[in-house]
């Protein structure tokens, strides 16, 4: 009975939450061995719940990474993100709470913690970025008081994917014996609609590519106002052309967003397609423009 209990394949739904920029996404990408969450610096890089599922001997887990927690928010694309995180923790079997112990505690922590109080499920703190807490910028000791609010924890580099096959351990170790029969429909879903995992075709995935170069070479001059359209996807086997708009609410951020000559634009543009090569091994032709549309945050929340 002991073996048979060792070898349980398990299944379940793990939800990943935490201020903006505890390194969710990047946490993501290192479980999946690939890149399916896009990453900047800037907080709320991630608008929607990123459901991917990880598979090997142990079992199958949904991961639905969730947008950071932020403690004000203006915007009304801000607001409906910081909607979207409570929502999956209703569902989840095991709850990965992020922080970044390179950063000092702050009161986005506060609201996370008041989160998980509602929900009466495993949960694991997961101090990330341990290889760059040392010295002043070691913040550990700051976030110690939150272990009682958890069933255990553990250290991990996303960047460095240090530790990360010992957090998969630990997960499959509190999901439940018994799966949830939705979840297991949920697992047949995502895995039909990602194949493969991530596909150049996928005009989604292409559109949040784009989003992450913009916010990198924009930084904070547009900080919400932008998102990304994808018009067409052509796959001529050799070359694939794609063709997209990058969408602002205003003309000053369309001049900001092309740059001086078109410096900024042309830089989007080259990163985005050489990241799209890099995926498809394949040529990439990336058409694109920028246009001013003043709706498009409205048609974002009712989404």
């Amino acid at each position: 009975m002991e073996n048979k209990s060792k070898n349980q394949i398990k299944i379940g739904k793990v939800v990943l939450i935490g201020r903006p920029n505890t390194g969710k996404s990047s946490l993501l990408n290192a479980i999946m061995s690939q890149k399916v969450a896009i990453t900047s610096p800037l907080p709320q890089t991630t608008r929607k719940n990123s459901r991917v599922v990880y598979s090997d001997k142990k079992g199958k887990i949904i991961f639905s990474d969730t947008p950071g927690i932020m403690a004000k928010i203006d915007d009304l694309v801000g607001k409906r993100i910081n909607k979207e995180a409570p929502k999956e923790l209703n569902q989840a079997d095991v709850i990965l709470a992020v922080v970044d112990i390179s950063r000092p505690k702050n009161e986005e922590e506060n609201k996370v913690i008041g989160l998980l109080r509602k929900v009466a499920v495993k949960k694991i703190l997961v101090y990330n970025k341990i290889d760059i807490a040392r010295g002043p910028k070691d913040h550990l000791a700051e976030y110690n008081y939150l272990e009682d609010e958890f069933d255990r924890t553990i250290e991990v580099s996303a960047t460095k994917e240090k530790n990360i096959k010992g957090l998969i351990n630990l997960i499959f170790e509190l999901l439940p014996a018994k799966a949830n029969q939705e979840t297991k429909y949920n697992i047949q879903l995502i895995e039909e609609k990602n194949k493969p995992k991530i596909g150049i075709n996928s005009r989604e995935y292409i559109a949040e590519i784009i989003r992450e170069k913009a916010y990198l070479f924009l930084r904070k001059e547009v900080p919400y106002s932008i998102d990304v359209e994808v018009e067409s996807v052509v796959d001529k086997r050799k070359l694939i052309l794609i063709k997209a708009t990058i969408l602002t609410t205003a003309e000053r951020y369309k001049k900001m967003i092309i740059g001086q000559g078109g410096k900024k634009i042309k830089e989007i543009g080259y990163n985005a397609r050489k990241e799209l090569e890099l995926m498809s091994e394949r040529k990439v032709y990336l058409e694109l423009r920028v246009e001013v549309d003043k709706h498009w945050p409205e048609r974002e929340i009712n989404k």
